[in-house]
């Protein structure tokens, strides 16, 4: 769990970071939240590589989780108004809780400790305890996709 609001230190080794990697709510609610977008976040104008993975790796988790949630790649000055779970590493933790709209939970891990970070997503949304995500319909995985795009961002 993280000590006092302090960021995770790049020093730790991955056994600690993955028990520092957590949610934190910032609003309690009654039953759990249904989750359909989580947005991986950035600074404007500076997008690691390794970050770049990080959504890439929680967009397949989540489909072969077959979880019905929508992971976004999105910078932390132009956040979706749907967003239901914000990602960001350990420098950005004090932004995103600036940037992010009230009661948004904030999911805190370094790239390196992501998979952990992620498989205890996806453990809490198939448990509904906390948060709940609908199951992909399996006759749905079959049909054609129509996407459209707006210039090179993609319509959801």
């Amino acid at each position: 769990m993280t000590q006092g609001g302090e960021p995770v230190e790049a020093s730790t080794s991955p056994a600690e970071l993955e028990e520092e990697s957590v949610v934190e709510a910032t609003e309690a609610t009654a039953g759990p939240k249904v989750v359909r977008r989580v947005v991986v976040s950035y600074k404007l104008g500076w997008l690691p590589g390794e970050w770049l993975q990080t959504w890439r790796r929680l967009d397949r988790v989540f489909a072969r989780a077959d979880l019905k949630v929508k992971a976004t790649l999105a910078p932390l000055e132009d956040l979706p108004a749907d967003t239901d779970i914000l990602i960001v590493p350990p420098d950005l933790r004090d932004e995103a809780r600036e940037a992010a709209p009230v009661g948004t939970p904030l999911l805190v891990t370094p790239a390196s400790a992501a998979a952990g970070a992620f498989a205890d997503l996806v453990a809490r949304l198939q448990a509904g305890t906390e948060f709940t995500a609908e199951k992909l319909d399996p006759a749905d995985k079959d049909k054609p996709k129509i996407v459209s795009y707006r210039g090179h961002t993609l319509i959801d």
